[in-house]
């Protein structure tokens, strides 16, 4: 341990330089504009490519060297070039902070983009659509590895557009916006991790990030901030931001409108929005304490002063008719006791309210353009941010961008992590663990307290823990005769991993290649992982050629592949077993033994078509068969595997149950000594019949009814292709019913594989004429058919003059003729017809008693003595006297009185039926 000691000692001597944080030193932004502030102040750049409108992102290594810059959508790297998986990221050059980048702790070489999509939707013409809203892609993040593309970096593809949960994705709404366009990112309290942190309606959300990579499931604080969904295209703008000291978070929401329709007057409805401050814990990553900063504003950007004195805040501004008259800078004092009241306005400009941002000079530097303007070729500055109201020292437009043209958005960083902040390195019992300031500022003393009752006043300094635990260190600096605030992280010091003392031999079967005695495999070394670090799956494996490299690889990222091959037998390979987020590690002894491979090819397995090509099979079944079938000895354990390579190396071990088409399978064999063996077999799907698995039959009412059933066998099969099993117990291709009711059968071809056919046989009665309700004898004669399950069945009348009506569904006929008819119902189902005479009465308007034997008689049409044998029927002349009596047996009245001929003129009848009904009405007598 001492030896170890002096070379971390000795390595930190020597890397001491690179402790200056400059990841911010250079921004791209807007049409291709730069900055680089590696000198101290801010350089223009002319080589950017980034052409966006809000949304970007920079990220340059802790010496101030570009690595890579984004706009949420494609990344570029530090040759400007896009990286060659660099595009398709889910943010947006249009969302107000399209992304952040997040380096992975204690990883020089993998970064995170986080990104946020925004919700309007760009037409082929340009023009935006507000009513008609895409689905948000929300929150992803994507990795990048800065070792790929011979070292310019690539995004891996295995982790690209990774979605984070913001939303309840059950809500048809959340579902469709998932995220605000805000974003911001923070040190972890534990000095190693960060927080990203965004909003969305109600809740914040804060992910962290640790040096095992992102944790996806959220810390969710619910706050009474509720911007509403329904006016989400415009509420959704604005800028999120984390204080430097990790302690404060500002959001800035450009509206809370519940509709995005515009007022009557058809403008944009503004000044709606507000500004709101919360307290951030950045151990637990919760929010909460929020005050209202601003309301029925319309803010953009915030940014918080490097010492967290200061909050400052741009916002447009609208008359009551929605014009713009430029916007306002505002600064609120985060150290009054009144906050809100402290509210400063330090500049009115005609230009729209841009980002806010923070940089390594410690100047906050503003974004914006002039109205009417689509970008501008400088950038505004606040040279003293700390500093009350007009003494910030604000310069508009003090920024030359060299012709290249700032827009709204400028790039954001963790502005903890190189203003407000100190590192350390070392935490493992025993070790000198190292502080230093990771500031750009000049500071002119400090003071360390370890939280174990010892301090230092050493720039760089070490300090030696007697037990492991946590410590709340604090660091006070004086800056320019200045004593500011302390600085506090809480640090854990671990104890060293409890590993395996002995040797583990990891023992795989030789490979079948030219020589398969030859001692010689491929490994797969993380199945050396649990045993080497007896069981705690919380240790962090890396497995190295030698001691040296190990110990000398600090940052773990140099190891050699977990899928190895030795290069002579038995060789040893050295397991470095690390506790995560501490300099803990201890080395273990790996043995890599090849052992003579026992070839095994067991019986194919056959199992059942599901009917889409694949079967079910039980491989936990196969098992116990092939330790049977092959005699197998019984130490001897068996895993499957979909290839060779996998089941060589005792990766992705098939499930139990597993479904699939017909394919070859891969085993291993294991035994406590390791690999015993491997092999394969075939799956094979056996067909099943085919056959038509359900069908309706119609039984008819009648007497004794009977159908046939078949068994459904498509062609070009043959019945006598399988054999059967009716639910009634009998045996043949086709069976006679006479009940009505659901029948199964069961087909079986050679194979054993079954197929089930079901028929569901139903009775279909003949109809039941309850009556026909008559109504005649009025302006539109009409008859309504009374019948049990009238939709059941299609209904006609065959007319006494021999003519019908087409078959209707409907149960009413209108304008049916005077006479005597037949109603016919029959059954949909083609199970027969009922028939029904029924009468209608009609009163002939004239008739022509001349002997040419057409309308010789006057009488009722549809009378007679079946239907009305007691009715009577009296006709009047005009002066109301009794012409003649007339009953349903008469031919009718012959126009004559007492044998005299009656001249032609109107008469009037009467007409008592037996059923009570009577009716009255006149007809013509032409002569």
């Amino acid at each position: 341990m001492k030896i170890r000691a002096f070379l971390i000692l000795l390595f930190s001597i020597i890397l001491a330089p690179a402790y200056a944080q400059k990841e911010a030193a250079i921004w791209y932004f807007g049409d291709s504009a730069g900055l680089d502030f590696n000198s101290g102040s801010p350089v223009t750049l002319t080589n950017g490519k980034l052409v966006t409108k809000e949304g970007c992102a920079s990220i340059s290594d802790k010496n101030g060297n570009l690595l890579f810059y984004t706009d949420g959508s494609t990344v570029y790297d530090k040759s400007h070039q896009i990286m060659p998986n660099g595009f398709g990221l889910l943010g947006h050059q249009s969302s107000t902070q399209s992304a952040i980048i997040v380096p992975k702790p204690r990883n020089p070489y993998i970064y995170y983009i986080f990104t946020v999509d925004q919700p309007l939707p760009e037409n082929p013409n340009g023009t935006i659509d507000r009513n008609d809203p895409p689905p948000n892609h929300g929150l992803n993040y994507s990795q990048v590895d800065m070792r790929l593309n011979n070292g310019l970096g690539d995004v891996v593809s295995t982790e690209k557009n990774v979605h984070l949960l913001t939303y309840n994705p059950n809500d048809s709404e959340e579902f469709k916006f998932k995220c605000s366009e805000k974003i911001t990112a923070v040190q972890h309290g534990d000095g190693i991790s960060f927080w990203v942190i965004t909003h969305f309606i109600n809740n914040f959300y804060s992910f962290k990030i640790s040096t095992q990579g992102v944790n996806t499931a959220p810390v969710k604080t619910t706050t009474p901030l509720n911007i509403p969904l329904g006016g989400y295209l415009p509420n959704s703008i604005g800028y999120l931001k984390a204080s430097p000291n990790g302690k404060k978070i500002a959001i800035a929401n450009t509206a809370t409108r519940r509709t995005n329709d515009r007022d009557p007057k058809g403008n944009e409805v503004h000044n709606t929005g507000n500004v709101l401050l919360f307290d951030f814990n950045s151990g637990t990553g919760a929010v909460n304490n929020g005050i209202t900063l601003l309301n029925n504003a319309n803010p953009y950007g915030v940014e918080f002063s490097s010492k967290t004195k200061k909050l400052y805040v741009t916002t447009n501004n609208f008359n009551s008719e929605g014009v713009s008259s430029g916007s306002s800078l505002l600064q609120f004092d985060l150290q009054n006791s009144n906050i809100p009241g402290s509210n400063t306005l330090i500049n009115n400009s005609n230009n729209v309210a841009g980002a806010l941002q923070l940089a390594i000079d410690e100047k906050i530097y503003r974004a914006g353009y002039p109205l009417f303007a689509d970008g501008f070729n400088k950038l505004s500055v606040i040279n003293n941010p700390e500093l009350d109201g007009t003494s910030s020292n604000y310069l508009q437009n003090a920024i030359d961008l060299n012709f290249k043209l700032s827009k709204l958005g400028l790039p954001p960083f963790i502005t903890s992590l190189f203003l407000y902040s100190f590192a350390y390195e070392f935490n493992c019992l025993g070790d000198s663990t190292h502080f230093f300031i990771n500031t750009v500022e000049t500071v002119d003393s400090v003071l360390w307290n370890f939280g174990d009752g010892t301090t230092s006043t050493d720039f760089d300094a070490y300090h030696i823990y007697q037990n492991i635990g946590d410590y709340t260190v604090t660091l006070t600096k004086i800056v320019n005769g200045e004593t500011r605030e302390p600085i506090e992280k809480t640090i854990t010091i671990y104890d060293a991993p409890v590993i395996s003392e002995n040797p583990y031999k990891l023992i795989q079967c030789d490979t079948q290649d030219a020589n398969p005695t030859d001692g010689l495999s491929i490994f797969n070394l993380d199945l050396a992982s649990e045993p080497i670090s007896l069981g705690n799956t919380e240790y962090e494996v890396f497995f190295y050629h030698s001691i040296g490299e190990a110990e000398n690889d600090l940052t773990n990222t140099e190891p050699i592949p977990s899928l190895y091959q030795n290069s002579v037998p038995d060789e040893v390979v050295y397991a470095k077993v690390t506790q995560p987020n501490s300099s803990c590690y201890k080395i273990g002894t790996v043995i890599l033994h090849a052992n003579e491979n026992n070839l095994l090819l067991p019986d194919p397995m056959h199992e059942c078509d599901l009917g889409d090509g694949q079967a079910l099979f039980q491989l936990d079944l196969k098992k116990e068969s092939i330790k049977t079938e092959l005699n197998l000895p019984s130490d001897v354990r068996l895993y499957f595997y979909s290839s060779e390579q996998n089941a060589s190396l005792g990766l992705n071990e098939l499930e139990d149950k597993y479904t699939s088409a017909s394919r070859t399978l891969y085993i291993r064999a294991e035994n406590d000594e390791g690999c015993y063996g491997t092999g394969q077999f075939d799956i094979i799907v056996e067909p099943t019949p085919k056959v038509n698995t359900y069908e309706e039959r119609i039984l008819c009412e009648g007497s004794n009814p009977t159908i046939v059933l078949d068994s459904g066998v498509k062609a070009p099969a043959l019945t006598s292709d399988y054999t059967y099993l009716w639910s009634t117990g009998e045996n043949t291709a086709s069976i006679s019913v006479s009940k009505e009711g659901e029948y199964t059968v069961v087909v079986k071809n050679n194979v054993g594989c079954t197929t089930t056919r079901t028929c569901k046989v139903t009775m279909s009665y003949l109809a039941k004429i309850k009556d026909i309700e008559v109504h005649d004898l009025v302006p539109t004669n009409h008859i309504i058919v009374n019948l049990e399950n009238p939709d059941n069945y299609k209904y006609m009348i065959h007319f006494q003059n021999g003519t019908s009506t087409p078959f209707q569904n409907s149960v009413i006929f209108e304008n049916v003729p005077g006479g005597f008819h037949e109603l016919i119902v029959e059954n949909f189902n083609g199970c027969g017809q009922v028939i029904k005479s029924f009468s209608i009465l009609e009163a002939p308007n004239f008739f022509t008693p001349n002997n040419d034997g057409y309308n010789d008689y006057w009488n009722l049409k549809g009378i007679n003595t079946v239907f009305y044998k007691n009715s009577v029927i009296y006709i009047f002349d005009r002066y109301g006297k009794l012409l003649k009596q007339l009953s349903p047996t008469s031919p009718g009245w012959d126009g004559n009185y007492n044998k005299s001929t009656l001249p032609a003129d109107d008469y009037w009848f009467t007409i008592k039926l037996e059923d009570g009904r009577e009716a009255k009405g006149h007809f013509s007598l032409k002569r």
